[in-house]
């Protein structure tokens, strides 16, 4: 009930939160970007409306097209006119009444002009009455200036005064007339001096005049003639707001939305969203359930994909599928992936990428082969390439993409020893990515800038892919309890606390346990199991004797055993001990779950048999024979089974008299039939074919450590002691 809960809750959690595309819109709506397979046209009349931002960036787009609005006003350039000719008149007149007049008649006519013309400075009005200049020239060369540089358009008081617009251009009105002038041309009071003084300084190249005076006089008079019409630019930006209207675009039915084989614009792709959000309500308003089968569809496609993986699962890896925990973390694996898929597809939208290639595709393989194996890290890549398919509207080009990238990932993750193998794990994503990238962009006829940018996007995604899996694997080793090759790595150190303390306190138990490892690891590679776990596994099988290391065989240094003055019963209690003790130590010194099942099972529930055949000559009753039973479990995996026979054929080996190869294959064959025939194999994976290859796999390392050893001669005079 637990594992169909969580495949339908994760089915439909990815189907609404993982946002590739439009939850209910069909998958054949060609997107942004995309080349559309056939022409489309519109089935009804299709209207697009702005959204407020959008309205409100049109409003402010349309208010800034508008020009502001300059007045050009011929009276103050008739008056400065006039003012300067007045000036040039009272001076000329002046000189001519009296051509050397006294001193105080000067003063006289000099308040005068200083009171008619407060802004001249006393420079000028003296120097126009004291010298013999040419006046009628000067007035007639600025009239000219005034003409043809300054008031030919004019020049406002401040370019400040202008409103800020888009548009590069005024407007200037002169009457009924209108002519657009560049803003960047326009002349404030500073400009229209500095041209003046300008306009002078070239005529006094060809002739000579006095620029300083005749800047001075000029000056004076310049007065701004453009008046900026605040009321008449409110009106015009008044009348083009009016204008605006919310709808975007307008089709009528039969009209042409995309083109066969064109790329669909972002406008295009908005139409399209419109036709599809119209078409769904039309649906909607036939019938409600039909409104929601794009939806629907996506559910049970994705369930269907997770059913196959639970399938596998079920009869293939019965461990990991009975195991709810293992099954939500790859649940989790899932989650993760589509989440930074998704974040990656979220960023790329931000900066207009449109590269499927930036998809980091290569996490799920490299993080489910590490956990499981490669089996079940080639089916749920497998699964996760077809779900990418779909939730991305069927694409073929991310479910290869992903299908080649993962299953690179896969078969070089399969054998993961230590933290540098990343580094080959790297290599060979990237080069996926390169080499793929190269062939399916050229097949499409990519330009060779695209290609070389997509190239760059696999390899870093490459790159992050492996370096976000190296981020992630401690968190799931310690949250679900998995042990890695990794892990196994660092607890098959022989100088790990707890193998240190074995060796020092209980030193036959030690090499017991490195012979039995040996002997598990050969066997384990014979039948394709974890031989890695198989051997770390056997380290700690008996770690729980090192309390009292002097009540098992292995440890006793002297002839009299301990259990000499024991009960029977209490013997079995000591040696069964060992089992629950040693998995109290692991527990504390942290070591993981799978590796602690070793110290568990790899007895079963076998019975003492020395015991309690004493037991029962000493008078026990034949049904006490549960007392003297091993607690358990029963092997539960292929490793542990490996275990118990390991640990019972390496025991046995050393009382051979005589271990030849004959007499080891005999005693191999007799304590796997035992273990068979008593059923301590009946729970875990174990097959006939297995056993018979474990059986050759243990001969081979007996005979190797109990090989014959030629006699060396010993020398005529030497003398044995």
């Amino acid at each position: 009930m637990i594992k169909a809960l969580m495949l339908l809750v994760a089915s439909l959690l990815i189907v609404v939160f993982y946002p590739a595309e439009d939850l209910y819109n069909p998958f054949d709506t060609p997107r942004k970007g995309e080349i559309s397979r056939q022409r489309i046209l519109a089935p009804f009349p299709i209207t697009i409306f702005y959204s407020e931002q959008e309205l409100r960036d049109v409003r402010e787009r349309v208010r800034s097209e508008v020009p502001p609005v300059l007045d050009y006003d011929t009276t103050i350039v008739r008056n400065v006119k006039n003012r300067l000719s007045s000036f040039f008149a009272l001076i000329d007149s002046v000189k001519q009444s009296a051509p050397s007049p006294s001193l105080g008649k000067l003063d006289e006519w000099f308040r005068i002009a200083s009171t008619r013309f407060p802004a001249m400075s006393q420079s000028v009005i003296t120097t126009s009455l004291n010298t013999s200049i040419d006046l009628a020239d000067i007035r007639r060369r600025l009239l000219i200036i005034y003409d043809e540089e300054i008031y030919r358009i004019g020049f406002v008081e401040s370019l400040g005064d202008i409103p800020e617009a888009g548009t590069p251009n005024v407007v200037i009105r002169q009457g009924e007339q209108e002519i657009k002038y560049p803003r960047d041309r326009l002349l404030d009071k500073a400009l229209a001096y500095g041209r003046l003084l300008t306009a002078l300084n070239r005529m006094a190249v060809i002739d000579s005049i006095n620029v300083d005076y005749s800047y001075q006089i000029g000056k004076t008079f310049l007065r701004a003639n453009l008046i900026v019409n605040l009321a008449a630019y409110n009106e015009q930006v008044a009348q083009a707001l009016s204008q605006v209207r919310n709808v975007k675009e307008e089709l009528d039915e039969g009209d042409i939305i995309v083109r066969s084989g064109e790329k669909v614009s972002a406008q295009q792709e908005e139409i399209l969203q419109e036709m599809v959000r119209i078409q769904r309500l039309q649906a909607a308003e036939k019938s409600a359930v039909r409104a929601y089968l794009p939806a629907i569809g996506r559910v049970v496609l994705v369930i269907l994909l997770f059913s196959v993986l639970y399938l596998f699962l079920f009869y293939f890896r019965r461990e990991a599928f009975n195991s709810n925990t293992r099954l939500f973390a790859i649940f989790l694996v899932f989650a993760i992936q589509l989440f930074l898929v998704y974040v990656v597809n979220y960023i790329a939208d931000l900066v207009d990428v449109q590269s499927i290639y930036v998809y980091p595709v290569a996490i799920l393989p490299i993080l489910i082969t590490i956990l499981f194996d490669a089996e079940i890290g080639i089916l749920t890549t497998i699964v996760f390439a077809l779900l990418m398919g779909i939730m991305h509207r069927f694409s073929f080009s991310i479910t290869l993409m992903t299908i080649v990238i993962g299953m690179t990932a896969v078969f070089t993750t399969r054998r993961v020893r230590k933290r540098s193998d990343f580094y080959r794990i790297v290599f060979s994503v990237v080069l996926a990515y390169v080499v793929l990238i190269f062939f399916v962009e050229n097949l499409r006829m990519s330009p060779g800038s695209e290609i070389l940018t997509d190239m760059a996007y696999g390899a870093i995604m490459g790159i992050l892919s492996t370096a976000l899996t190296i981020f992630l694997l401690p968190i799931f080793e310690s949250l679900f309890g998995f042990t890695t090759d990794i892990t196994l790595l660092e607890l098959s150190d022989l100088n790990h606390p707890l193998l240190k303390r074995l060796a020092m306190e209980a030193p036959g138990t030690y090499h017991h346990s490195i012979s039995v490892g040996n002997l598990s690891e050969a066997a384990a590679k014979a039948i394709g199991a974890n031989s890695l776990l198989a051997r770390v596994g056997t380290y700690y099988h008996d770690i729980g004797k090192i309390e009292i290391p002097e009540y098992f065989v292995e440890n006793q240094l002297s002839v009299t055993s301990r259990h000499q003055s024991l009960t029977p019963s209490m013997s079995a209690l000591i040696l069964a001990s060992h089992v629950k003790k040693g998995r109290q130590l692991g527990e504390e010194a942290g070591i993981p779950d799978d590796v602690l099942n070793f110290i568990e099972e790899h007895h079963g529930t076998m019975v003492m048999t020395y015991f309690y055949n004493k037991a029962l000559e000493q008078g026990a009753d034949e049904s006490s024979i549960d007392k003297f039973r091993y607690p358990g479990p029963k092997p539960q995996t292929r490793e542990t089974g490996i275990s118990m026979l390991a640990d019972a054929v390496e025991a046995a080996s050393r009382t051979l008299e005589e271990p030849k190869p004959a007499r080891l294959r005999h005693l191999i064959q007799r304590i796997i039939n035992d273990r068979f025939q008593s059923g301590e194999l009946d729970e875990c994976p174990l097959t006939l074919r297995d056993l018979a290859k474990i059986r050759e796999a243990f001969a081979q390392v007996l005979m190797a450590v109990f090989h014959q050893r030629i006699e060396y001669p010993k020398k005529k005079d030497e003398v044995l002691e």
